[in-house]
C-alpha cells in the first residue's frame, strides 16, 4: 500500500484512512444517482466521496489506490461526453469543496477551490467590476474545476477564450498523491519539468503543426501550450485533460473587466447554413458573441413552453419571411450608445449584404429583453433533447468544431450524413468560432440502433477531420469521442498523448477509458437495450411520452438545471445540495430501477423510495426543466406500485383521505366545533398527530364550523343587482370547503358583485389531489370519476369553473385528463377551469369596477402549482388595478407542499425551505403590507413559521379575501 506522508492513519481493523471510509457513500441510492452525467453513458461507481479539504482529497485518493479503484473527479456533472462518471471512486467537489478563496482585483485574478460554481465566482468578482470570462450555458451549476478539466468555453469565448486561456495557475494532486503547482514557465517539480520538456522537444514540429490550428481545436491534450513561444505553460497544457492527469485542488484564474454597456443584435437568416456562413464576418472588435441556432429549435421551444415562447425572436413562426437560423451577436461599449451603435451596424450590414442577407433582425439593449432572448439560446442544451414531434435526441456528436470559415460547408455535410442514416437533429452553438452543438435522434434502445449510432459516429469523425476540424470544440472527448481520435490525429500525436498520460499517471488510476486507452464509443450506454427490464404500465396516460414511464424518465438528459439556485427547481436540492435530491439524481435512480441491476427488487426498493421521499411534488421541474421532467408524476406512479404489496404509512391515510374525512365530519351537526375544541388541548392534539402518523412538531388542522357547501345551500343562490354576466361554477375544493370556508364565501361575494350567477355544486366533489400526491392513484381515478358524474350537467366546455386552491386547479386541468384519458369529460372540465384572478382580470377595464383602490404593498407567495402550471398573470393584473404594489417570493414552493411537510422526517427541511425567503421577507414587511397566499399549504406554513414570534398575528390572505376587503359597499 502507498501512503502519503502526514495524512491518514491505520485503524484497529488495519484499514487505512478510517475517517474517509466513514464518509464514503456506498448505499445503492447514492450509486444510482451518480451512474451518469449529462451524457448517454452509464457507469456504476464503487463509492462517492464529497471532500471538504485538500487533505481529504489526498486521503481519498490514497484509499482508492489501496483498494485498486480508479478515480473520477466530478463537479456539476454537466459533462455531455461522459467524462464525469467512473466505476471506482467518484470524488464530487461541488457540495463542500467550493469556495472562492481570494479575489485580487489589481491583478485581475481569483483563487478558487475546484467545486466553486461559475456563477458564484462571477458574483464574487462583480463588486470589483470584474467577471470570469468562460460562460457555458450551464453557468448556474457547472463548477470552475470541471470547466478547466473539460476546457469549457461558452458564448463569450469570441472575446475571452476558453477555460484554458483563462488559467493562470493550478495546484494538482498527481495519482501517487504528490502535490504539484503548474503555471507558466514550468511546475514546482523539477523532475516533472524535465520529463515535460523532453516530451516537448522530441515533438516540436508535431505540436506546432498538429495542434491549435484554430481556437476551438480542443480534442486531445493541449500540449502546444508547452511550446517555447507559449512560455512552457504547464497549467494551460493541463487544462482540458478531463481528469486523466491529476486532480485540481486549487486554481488561480484570470478575471476580465465587465463591459460598460451591452446590446444584442439577433440576426435572422433564411437557413441555418446562411447563419453559419455569416458568422465569421461578425467576428470583430466590440462583438463578444456570435451564437447560432437552427430553425427547428423554435418549434421545439414552443412545444415545450407554449405557443408564445420565442416571440421575441425575429423571423419566427407566422412571420411573412420565416427564418431558418439565427445569430446572437452581443456588442459592448463604454456607453450604451456605443454598444447599441455596434449592434445597429451589424443589423444594417447584414440586412443588405450581397451574399449573407438577413430576413429580419432585432436590436435590444434593455437588460430584461436581452435576458429573455438569451434564455432561448441557453435552454437549447435541454430543449433539443426532444424534437418537435416529441421524439428523443441524444448527445455524443455534441461539440464538433471546424475553422469558422468552413462551418457552413461542414454543416451541409453533417446534414447529408444525418439524412443518410435516417437521423435528425437541431444544431446550435458558437458559430463565430466554428463550434456546433447538436442532439441527434439516435435509437439507443435497440441493437440495430446502436449499430447505426456507431456507424454515424465513425463517419462524422471522418467528416469533421476532412474539414480540418476537431471532434470536440469544448467539453472534452470523454467516452463519447476518445475512441475516434485516430480519425483526427496521427499515430505520432497519439503517442505524444499517451506519453504525457504516463508521465502524470503511470498507473492509469485517473479517469481510465478517456483520451488514452479509450472505451469504445458504444460501451455502457444508459438508454440501451435492457433498460426496460422492469418497466411497469403507468396509470397516467403519459401522452407526451407514448404511454411509457421509461420514455418519460429518459426526458432527463442531465443538463442539471435542477442543481441551480436560479428559479424554483429543485427545492430539496437547494437545501441539501445532494445530487440524489436533485431532479436529475432521482431520474437517474428511476432509470436504474427499470434496468433491474442495481435495484433487483424493482418497485419494492426502499432506496428508490428514499430517494423520492424528499421530492415535494412542487412541479417546478415540470415547467422549469428544459425538457419538462415531471418528477411529481413519476413519484406518484412509483408510490402506487411500491405500496401495492406493502403497508402504507399512516400519513397516507390521515392526509390522503382528508377530503373524505372532512366531509364526513361536516355531515354531523356540531361535530367540527367539538373536534376543534378537543384539538385545542395540546396533549389531545399531539396524540391525534401521533395516531395519524403526522410529524408531532406540526399543528393539527382546524375545521370550519360549517362547510362552505352548507353555507351556500342555506343562503341559496345569490343574484347580483348588476346585469348578469352569466353563470360561473364555484368549485368547493376540500380546503376552502372544509378548512377555510371564509375564503370560498369571499369568492362567492366577489363573483356576485361582478354580476355573475354563482353556482356551488352539492355532494362530494374532489379533484383527487391528496390521493394523487400519496400515490393512491386508483382511488384518485375513482374520486375524479365520481366528481365528473356530479358535475355532468355543468360540463359544457364553456362555463367557467372557478377553482380557488391552485393545486386543485392544476389537478383538474392537467392531471385528471392524464389519469382518465378515455373520459372526454376530463378534457371539457380542464378547458373550463379558471382561477379567480383570471375571471376578475377580465373586468379590470370596466367603468363600474366594484372595488376600491387599496394603495398598499403586498408580498405574494405564488403557489408552486400555479407558478408551474397555471400562471399568475390574472392575479398580477387584478392587483395592479387595485393599486397593490406586488412583490413576489422568487424561490417557489413555500416548503410545506401539502401532505409532504406533515409527514414524519420532513418538518425540519420544510421549515428550512420556508426560511429561504418567504418567512424572512414577511418579517421585514411594514404593518400596512398584505401577504398573499392562495394556497392552503402556503398559509399554513406562514402561520406556523410566525407562531410564537412578534409577527404571529400576520396571516396569509387569499386573493378572494383581499378583493372582498376592497368591495365598495
Amino acid at each position: 500500500m502507498t501512503t502519503v506522508a502526514g495524512t491518514g492513519s491505520r485503524g484497529p481493523s488495519g484499514t487505512a484512512y478510517p475517517h474517509i471510509v466513514e464518509q464514503l457513500r456506498t448505499d445503492r441510492g447514492t450509486l444510482g444517482g451518480y451512474v451518469s452525467d449529462a451524457s448517454i453513458f452509464r457507469r456504476i461507481p464503487e463509492a462517492v466521496f464529497e471532500p471538504r479539504s485538500l487533505d481529504e482529497v489526498r486521503d481519498a485518493l490514497a484509499l482508492a489506490r489501496e483498494r485498486g479503484w480508479p478515480v473520477t473527479v466530478r463537479g456539476g456533472g454537466t459533462s455531455v461526453a461522459g467524462n464525469a462518471i467512473g466505476e471506482g471512486l467518484v470524488i464530487d467537489t461541488s457540495r463542500h469543496f467550493n469556495q472562492v478563496l481570494a479575489i485580487d482585483a489589481e491583478a485581475r485574478t481569483a483563487r478558487v477551490q475546484p467545486g466553486v460554481l461559475c456563477d458564484a465566482l462571477r458574483a464574487a468578482a462583480a463588486p470589483h467590476g470584474l467577471t470570469y470570462g468562460p460562460d457555458p450555458s450551464t453557468h448556474s451549476r457547472c463548477t470552475v474545476g470541471g470547466m478547466i478539466a473539460n476546457n469549457a468555453c461558452g458564448s463569450h469565448s469570441l472575446a475571452w477564450g476558453t477555460a484554458a486561456a483563462n488559467v493562470v495557475e493550478l495546484t494538482v494532486l498527481r495519482a501517487d498523491g504528490a502535490l504539484v503547482t503548474l503555471g507558466k514557465g514550468g511546475t514546482s517539480d523539477p523532475d516533472l519539468d524535465a520529463e515535460l520538456l523532453r516530451l516537448r522537444d522530441d515533438n516540436l514540429a508535431l505540436l506546432r503543426t498538429g495542434l491549435s490550428r484554430f481556437p476551438r481545436q480542443v480534442s486531445g491534450y493541449g500540449l502546444h501550450h508547452l511550446l517555447p513561444e507559449h512560455g512552457f505553460d504547464t497549467a494551460k497544457a493541463f487544462a482540458g485533460s478531463e481528469g486523466t492527469l491529476g486532480i485540481i485542488v486549487e486554481a488561480v484564474v484570470r478575471l476580465v473587466p465587465v463591459p460598460g454597456a451591452k446590446a444584442l443584435a439577433v440576426l435572422a437568416f433564411p437557413e441555418v447554413f446562411d447563419a453559419a456562413a455569416a458568422a465569421p464576418l461578425s467576428r470583430r472588435p466590440g462583438v463578444t458573441t456570435s451564437e447560432g441556432m437552427g430553425g427547428d429549435l423554435l418549434d421545439t421551444l414552443r412545444t415545450s413552453q407554449g405557443p408564445a415562447a420565442g416571440d421575441l425572436l425575429p423571423g419566427g413562426a407566422g412571420d411573412p419571411r420565416p427564418a431558418g437560423g439565427w445569430l446572437y451577436c452581443e456588442t459592448t461599449g463604454e456607453t450604451a450608445e456605443e454598444a447599441r451603435a455596434r449592434a445597429e451596424e451589424l443589423r444594417a450590414e447584414f440586412s443588405s449584404h450581397p451574399e449573407h442577407r438577413t430576413v429580419d433582425a432585432v436590436v435590444v439593449d434593455d437588460p430584461d429583453e436581452m435576458r429573455q432572448l438569451w434564455r432561448i439560446r441557453e435552454a437549447a442544451a435541454g430543449l433539443v433533447t426532444r424534437l418537435p414531434d416529441g421524439g428523443a435526441a441524444w448527445p455524443s456528436w455534441e461539440d464538433s468544431a471546424v475553422p469558422p470559415e468552413r462551418l457552413a460547408d461542414y454543416l451541409r455535410d453533417l446534414y447529408r450524413l444525418l439524412d443518410e442514416h435516417g437521423l435528425r437533429g437541431i444544431p446550435f452553438g458558437h458559430f463565430g468560432e466554428g463550434c456546433v452543438h447538436i442532439r441527434i435522434s439516435f435509437d439507443l434502445g435497440s441493437d440495430a440502433g446502436l449499430r447505426t449510432f456507431r456507424s454515424f459516429m465513425e463517419e462524422a469523425a471522418e467528416t469533421v477531420a476532412r474539414h480540418g476540424g476537431s471532434l470536440s470544440g469544448e467539453h472534452g472527448d470523454g467516452r463519447a469521442r476518445s475512441e475516434l481520435l485516430p480519425r483526427m490525429y496521427s499515430p505520432a500525436m497519439l503517442r505524444a498523448f499517451a506519453h504525457v498520460k504516463s508521465i502524470f499517471d503511470p498507473s492509469g488510476t485517473l479517469n481510465p477509458g478517456v483520451l488514452v486507452d479509450p472505451d469504445p464509443v458504444d460501451r455502457g450506454i444508459r438508454p440501451a437495450p435492457g433498460q426496460r427490464h422492469r418497466e411497469f404500465v403507468p396509470l397516467h396516460a403519459l401522452s407526451r411520452d407514448r404511454g411509457s414511464v421509461v420514455d418519460a424518465v429518459n426526458r432527463c438528459v442531465g443538463v442539471g438545471l435542477c442543481r441551480s439556485d436560479d428559479g424554483a427547481m429543485c427545492p430539496s436540492f437547494q437545501i441539501t445540495r445532494d445530487e440524489v435530491h436533485s431532479t436529475r439524481g432521482r431520474a437517474r435512480i428511476l432509470s436504474e430501477l427499470f434496468r433491474g441491476e442495481l435495484y433487483p427488487e424493482g418497485t419494492g426498493s426502499e432506496e428508490v423510495k428514499d430517494a423520492l421521499d424528499l421530492c415535494l411534488s412542487c412541479r417546478a421541474c415540470a415547467s422549469e426543466c428544459p425538457v419538462n421532467v415531471d418528477m411529481a408524476t413519476y413519484k406518484a406512479e412509483f408510490l402506487h406500485q411500491h405500496h401495492k404489496t406493502r403497508r402504507r404509512p399512516m400519513a397516507h391515510y390521515s392526509m390522503g383521505w382528508l377530503p373524505l374525512t372532512s366531509r364526513l365530519l361536516h355531515a354531523v351537526p356540531g361535530a367540527a366545533r367539538l373536534v376543534n375544541a378537543a384539538l385545542a388541548i395540546k396533549p389531545v392534539e399531539k396524540a391525534v398527530l401521533k395516531l395519524g402518523g403526522v410529524d408531532p412538531s406540526r399543528s393539527m388542522v382546524r375545521f370550519s364550523r360549517r362547510s362552505f357547501q352548507s353555507r351556500a345551500k342555506s343562503t341559496g343562490r345569490q343574484r347580483s343587482e348588476r346585469p348578469s354576466r352569466g353563470r360561473v361554477v364555484l368549485w368547493p375544493d376540500s380546503f376552502t370547503n372544509h378548512l377555510d370556508s371564509d375564503i370560498a364565501a369571499a369568492a362567492h361575494a366577489v363573483l356576485s358583485a361582478l354580476g355573475y350567477e354563482v353556482v356551488v355544486p352539492g355532494g362530494f366533489v374532489c379533484c383527487g389531489l391528496t390521493w394523487h400526491s400519496t400515490g393512491q392513484l386508483t382511488m384518485a381515478q375513482r374520486v375524479i370519476g365520481r366528481t365528473l358524474g356530479v358535475l355532468e350537467h355543468h360540463l359544457d366546455g364553456t362555463t367557467p369553473v372557478v377553482v380557488l386552491e391552485p393545486s386543485c386547479a392544476a389537478m383538474l386541468a392537467d392531471e385528471a385528463p392524464e389519469l382518465l384519458p378515455a373520459d372526454p369529460r376530463t378534457a371539457r372540465l380542464a378547458a373550463q377551469v379558471v382561477t379567480l384572478g383570471d375571471v376578475v382580470a377580465q373586468h379590470t377595464d370596466d367603468p363600474d369596477w366594484p372595488f376600491a383602490e387599496l394603495e398598499i404593498p403586498a408580498l405574494s407567495q405564488v403557489h408552486c402549482h400555479e407558478r408551474s402550471r397555471r400562471g399568475h398573470g390574472g392575479t398580477e393584473a387584478v392587483l395592479a388595478r387595485l393599486g397593490v404594489a406586488e412583490a413576489q417570493v422568487e424561490t417557489g414552493c413555500c416548503g410545506l407542499a401539502g401532505n409532504w411537510g406533515f409527514e414524519p422526517g420532513h418538518a425540519d427541511l420544510s421549515r428550512e425551505l420556508g426560511e429561504r425567503e418567504l418567512l424572512p421577507r414577511i418579517r421585514e414587511l411594514d404593518g400596512a403590507a398584505a401577504v398573499l397566499a392562495d394556497g392552503y399549504s402556503c398559509r399554513t406554513q406562514i402561520r406556523e413559521g410566525l407562531a410564537g414570534s412578534e409577527h404571529e398575528g400576520r396571516q396569509g390572505l387569499h386573493l378572494a379575501q383581499l378583493l372582498r376587503r376592497a368591495l365598495r359597499t
